[in-house]
């Protein structure tokens, strides 16, 4: 880091892994094989990518920082299937890859997962993240961190834990531990009949995560001037899986996919606005 003049980026949680065991764990999970084509966002000093280089067919590393360029570069310049590209991974245009392998910057880490789901498509995807924020992709309904995050990532991966990083093993040590999961494409439904619509369900909501189901969308609703007696028809239209009596933070993935395409439906007969066009009912 002094040959290079790099200084962490406290602002942006900028850290470096320093445990070669560690890297080589993270690397491991993705079970790469020579065919593979891989993807690092945010390749620091190499610690991740060193292993990559042994094991896949292609690596591409970005890194926005050029001091940071400029060390992968001379570090890997005798690997012929690493490529470093300097950007950011949140504006320019992602290399294809069928696995992802990154400790993600703490900063970005809600955008750039995002980013890799909808823009991907991978077999799999390795990806290191603060504990707490891996703790709302890992939970399940009904606990304290089931949020809208946890239903948004999962309505499009199915996520599993792989390992916890301790805060010691990073430079400069950062105030919270770290964990590794695993994300692949979910392949077992229910899916959306429009995402769009899903989507803006769950955000209209989850704003209310506490609250009961019925209270909620009476809510929800009234924000979008429609009245109490539309949003019970909705959920009596969900009656089968949806009492209304549960509280929002307990509904699983599925029964916001049902809400949602019950919604659609109110949409399309002009009782509920059209949120992709510009909140106007048809």
């Amino acid at each position: 880091m002094r040959r290079y003049g790099v200084r962490p980026r406290k602002k942006s949680g900028q850290t470096f892994l320093t445990d070669p065991v560690v890297a080589k764990q993270i690397v491991d999970a993705a079970e790469l094989r020579s065919q593979d084509v891989v993807l690092e966002i945010g390749g620091g000093l190499g610690i991740l990518t060193m292993w990559l280089a042994r094991s896949a067919g292609h690596v591409y590393v970005v890194e926005i920082d050029p001091r940071l360029v400029r060390a992968l570069r001379d570090r890997f310049e005798s690997r012929s299937n690493v490529y470093i590209i300097q950007g950011d991974a949140l504006s320019i245009q992602l290399p294809a890859a069928n696995k992802v392998v990154s400790n993600l910057p703490y900063s970005v880490s809600s955008e750039i997962t995002f980013r890799l789901i909808r823009e991907l498509e991978f077999e799999l995807a390795v990806l290191m993240y603060q504990r707490e924020f891996a703790d709302r992709l890992l939970a399940e309904p009904g606990t304290r961190d089931y949020s809208r995050l946890t239903v948004d990532v999962r309505y499009a991966v199915d996520v599993e834990e792989v390992l916890q990083v301790p805060a010691e093993r990073f430079y400069p040590v950062p105030a919270v531990d770290s964990t590794v999961v695993r994300l692949k494409h979910r392949a077992v439904g229910p899916f959306a009949q429009d995402e769009d619509v899903f989507f803006w369900t769950v955000r209209g909501v989850f704003s209310y995560p506490n609250k009961q189901v019925r209270r909620a969308l009476r809510i929800w609703f009234k924000s979008f001037g429609r009245n109490e007696s539309e949003a019970d028809t909705l959920l009596k239209r969900c009656a089968d899986v949806i009492t209304g009596t549960e509280r929002v933070r307990q509904l699983p993935v599925a029964a916001f996919v049902r809400l949602a395409d019950e919604v659609l439906g109110m949409i399309e007969t002009g009782l509920v606005p059209d949120p992709r066009h510009g909140g106007r009912s048809r």
